[in-house]
């Protein structure tokens, strides 16, 4: 099948199946005219790249694997597989204590934001976002030197 049916078939860009291509991920044959042409199983190996994908597999562990898959035992595939995993669970894990560890400040800031008294004098911006439960009203010490 040409590029543009691939494409229809597997919801991928033409420009993206290029690049797979040139990196190694899909393979075409070309016809006398110099038109690609791919055999049905490109739509397995896309979808195996989009599964790949999902789980944040960079193209060129994708690479690998395409190639363990399809030369290996299952046993190999798995023993390729579960490291590249477990690597993925540690990064997402320490993605989320960073992520947990903001959301605390957000709620804290909001809090601290939401309770600043109204006042029409100027709201110092490390009173907005200070990490401490000071009120939130103008220092008379800040800015004279007498800190």
């Amino acid at each position: 099948m040409r590029i543009s049916e691939l494409s229809r078939r597997s919801g991928v860009p033409a420009t993206a199946l290029r690049f797979y291509e040139s990196v190694g991920l899909i393979v075409a044959a070309r016809g006398t005219n110099g038109y690609r042409d791919y055999d049905d199983s490109a739509v397995d190996r896309l979808t195996f790249i989009h599964g790949a994908k999902q789980l944040d597999l960079s193209l060129p562990e994708i690479v690998e694997l395409l190639n363990v898959v399809e030369a290996e035992s299952c046993t190999q595939v798995r023993e390729t597989l579960r490291p590249k995993l477990d690597a993925r669970l540690r990064d997402v894990d320490e993605r989320l204590a960073v992520l947990m560890k903001l959301r605390e400040r957000l709620v804290e800031a909001t809090d601290h934001v939401a309770a600043c008294p109204d006042s029409g004098d100027r709201c110092r911006t490390e009173c907005v976002l200070a990490r401490t439960e000071a009120p939130c009203v103008a220092n008379p010490l800040i800015g004279r030197g007498n800190q």
